[in-house]
């Protein structure tokens, strides 16, 4: 409890927090209240990619994002939606990751501690893809670097291949190490969950769940409600990463590094 009362926070925040069952956070303060309530009947699922990490290469980062979003939107557009996947997939593989923020690490010992059931749910591709072998492996590792495993907290320890979710690139959503990997947007992130809780048999009364996407915490909340409508669902919208602070770069160096990108998408099997 120590954690939590070295931070000071403002009181509309906890409210806005504890009223609904999805609200925008916008500071890691914010996250650690809304994770105060959570006990051993709690799962605590955290996103990765802007959320945890993201890349170090500033083209990538949210803040220069936001600058340019018209830019991005122009971008993404001009890419067919089947290789869209694979272009976001490509942006983390850009350059080694950064953390967002040091407190992020200290909140999932904390949740430890406290032996709240803890594990993450990204959207990030599983098996081989370039010159990566396991896409899984290759995340584990550079969360690794800042001192991340959720296999230390998770509810499950198997491996679990869903081979009855739907495919994307002859793959399937996968869970190891306390990451349930969805593989890309072709199965929704709350249907991956509940085949995860009816594999596992884990039964939470509460599942909080921080994404950088809303949509992703719409698909859980109405997954889990279809599922089980006595868990509690709390969804926590994080745009904190834009306030990473990332390298200025211009206009033409954004652009130009995003049509590489997506150049090399739309060349990709």
């Amino acid at each position: 409890m120590k954690f939590f009362q070295s931070f000071l926070i403002p009181a509309l925040a906890i409210a806005a927090c504890c009223r609904a069952e999805i609200s925008q956070v916008n500071q890691m303060n914010d996250v650690v209240q809304c994770f105060k309530d959570a006990d051993k009947e709690t799962l605590a699922l955290f996103d990765i990619d802007l959320v945890i990490l993201q890349p170090k290469d500033p083209a990538f980062q949210m803040a220069n994002m936001k600058r340019f979003s018209p830019i991005c939107k122009k971008v993404v557009q001009q890419i067919p939606s089947d290789k869209r996947d694979i272009f976001f997939i490509l942006t983390t593989l850009s350059s080694d990751p950064v953390l967002i923020d040091p407190r992020l690490p200290v909140l999932l010992s904390d949740l430890k501690e406290r032996n709240v059931p803890t594990m993450a749910l990204t959207g990030n591709f599983t098996g081989k893809f370039g010159s990566i072998d396991n896409m899984e492996e290759w995340k584990i590792r550079h969360l690794a670097q800042f001192g991340i495993d959720f296999s230390k907290g998770a509810p499950s320890s198997d491996q679990i291949v869903f081979r009855d979710l739907p495919s994307f690139r002859e793959n399937y959503s996968t869970y190891t190490k306390g990451i349930l990997f969805v593989n890309g947007s072709t199965c929704p992130k709350g249907d991956a969950l509940v085949a995860y809780l009816k594999k596992t048999g884990h039964a939470p009364s509460q599942v909080i769940f921080i994404d950088d996407r809303e949509d992703n915490l719409k698909s859980v909340e109405a997954s889990l409600q279809q599922f089980d409508p006595s868990i509690k669902f709390k969804g926590l919208h994080f745009t904190g990463a834009k306030d990473y602070p990332s390298k200025e770069i211009s206009e033409q160096q954004f652009e130009a590094r995003w049509l590489e990108v997506a150049g090399q998408a739309l060349n990709s099997p």
